[in-house]
C-alpha cells in the first residue's frame, strides 16, 4: 500500500456513522501507511488507542472565502513532510476541490447524503461529476450510493462497495450495568421497543410514535426507548403528548458507544423507519440495524436509501414503507406476537453480521486498490 493521507471533517470523537466508518477504515489499514488529517473541532480525545498518525488542524478559514482553501495549504504541507503518495477524501464537496488542486492520485469515499445533496445544485453537480471522473476509484457504503454515482455517468468498474461494520469489541454486556439501566428505567416485565439514532426527521421516530396507539391496543405493556439526541426532540415529545403515549416513551441522551450494547440487549425489537427527507437527506446504510442483529435482535426498518443492504426483508428483519403508520404498527405487533419469527430473524441476522460484516473482510475489497 502506498503512503496515504485521509482528509475528513468527520472523525471520532465526533459521533455518527461517517466518523465511525472512517475511523474503522484507518484502524484496519497498515498503520505506518495511513495519515489522517481532520478538523480540530471534532474534539481532542479518541475513543480508543491508535497507532497511525492523526493530525488535527483548523481546516477552514473563518472570514476568508473559499473557507476550504485553508485545508489545501495544510494538506500540501503534510504531503511534503510525510512523503504522501496518494489521498483519500470523504465529503466530496468541498474536499474534492482540494484533491484536484493537490494533483496526486486520489480516492473518494461516498456515504449517500453527500452525493444526493451535491446533485441538487447545478454548480455542485458539475463539480461532483468532474471530481468523480478524475478520481482513481470510488468507495461507497451501499448499493443505493453506488446507484447515485452511476446516475452521474460514472463507470461501474470504478466503484467498490465497502459496507460499514459493527465494532465487535463493543458488543460486550456489563451485567451490573444492564440491571442498573433496567431498574432506573423501570423496565421489569415490559415489552421493549428500541431506536438508536440522532433525533432528526429522517430517522422516522415520529412515525413510530404515531403507530404506538394502534400497537398498544394489543401490546399494552410496551415501552419505547429512544437512545439519541438532536433538534427533533421537542417535536417528538409534543407529538407523543398529543397522542397520549408520552408516558410510554423514554428518550435517553448521551449514551457512550461502549454502553449501547446494554440497550440493544434489553430490547425485544429494534426499529428505525428511516425515510428520504427533502429528497436529499437519506440513510446511506444504517449500521444500527447490524448492531441490533449482532445481539440477536430482529429489526424493523424503513425501505429507503441504503437500508436494504443492511436489512434483508423476512430474513434479518422486516422492511416497511416508512410513511405508512398502519404498516409500521402491523410489523411491530407481528414481531411481538410471533416469538418464533422474532427469534428466527434475530438468529439469522446475527449469523449474517458475523459472517459478512467484519472490517478486515470489507477492507480486503480495496487493499489492492490502495
Amino acid at each position: 500500500m502506498k503512503k496515504t493521507l485521509l482528509i475528513t471533517i468527520d472523525y471520532p470523537p465526533k459521533t455518527g456513522g461517517v466518523a465511525n466508518y472512517l475511523s474503522n477504515l484507518s484502524l484496519n489499514l497498515p498503520y505506518e501507511k495511513i495519515v489522517v488529517l481532520t478538523d480540530k473541532n471534532v474534539g481532542q480525545k479518541m475513543h480508543q488507542e491508535i497507532k497511525y498518525q492523526l493530525i488535527k488542524e483548523n481546516l477552514f478559514y473563518k472570514f476568508f472565502w473559499p473557507h476550504w482553501l485553508k485545508s489545501y495549504f495544510i494538506a500540501k504541507t503534510v504531503i511534503a513532510r510525510e512523503k504522501i503518495e496518494q489521498i483519500i477524501i470523504s465529503h466530496v464537496i468541498p474536499m474534492g476541490y482540494i484533491a484536484l488542486l493537490l494533483k496526486l492520485p486520489f480516492f473518494v469515499i461516498l456515504h449517500g447524503y453527500d452525493i444526493t445533496l451535491a446533485k441538487r445544485s447545478v454548480w455542485k453537480k458539475y463539480w461532483l461529476k468532474k471530481i468523480l471522473k478524475a478520481t482513481k476509484h470510488i468507495i461507497v457504503n451501499s448499493n443505493f450510493t453506488k446507484n447515485e454515482v452511476l446516475d452521474v455517468g460514472i463507470s461501474e468498474n470504478k466503484i467498490t462497495i465497502v459496507n460499514p461494520c459493527p465494532n465487535f469489541q463493543k458488543m460486550i454486556i456489563n451485567e451490573s450495568e444492564r440491571q442498573g439501566v433496567k431498574n432506573e428505567l423501570d423496565l421489569h416485565h415490559k415489552k421493549i421497543l428500541l431506536s438508536v439514532g440522532r433525533l432528526i426527521p429522517r430517522k422516522g421516530f415520529d412515525k413510530v410514535i404515531e403507530a404506538l396507539p394502534l400497537v398498544m391496543k394489543q401490546i399494552p405493556d410496551l415501552v419505547y426507548l429512544i437512545v439519541g439526541k438532536g433538534p427533533d426532540r421537542e417535536r417528538l415529545e409534543k407529538l407523543a403528548e398529543k397522542l397520549n403515549v408520552l408516558s410510554n416513551i423514554t428518550i435517553i441522551e448521551d449514551v457512550p458507544d461502549s454502553n449501547l450494547p446494554v440497550y440493544y440487549d434489553l430490547a425485544n425489537i429494534f426499529i428505525m423507519t428511516s425515510r428520504i427527507e427533502n429528497k436529499t437527506d437519506v440513510e446511506g446504510f444504517g449500521i444500527v440495524y447490524l448492531e441490533a442483529n449482532l445481539l440477536g435482535k430482529p429489526v424493523i426498518a424503513g425501505k429507503s436509501g441504503g437500508v436494504e443492504d443492511a436489512v434483508i426483508d423476512n430474513k434479518t428483519g422486516l422492511l416497511v414503507d416508512p410513511e405508512d403508520v398502519n404498516g409500521i404498527a402491523i410489523a411491530i405487533i407481528k414481531l411481538f406476537t410471533d416469538q418464533n419469527l422474532a427469534n428466527t430473524l434475530g438468529i439469522q441476522g446475527k449469523k449474517r453480521v458475523i459472517n459478512e460484516f467484519c472490517w478486515p473482510k470489507q477492507i480486503a475489497k480495496i487493499e489492492n486498490l490502495l
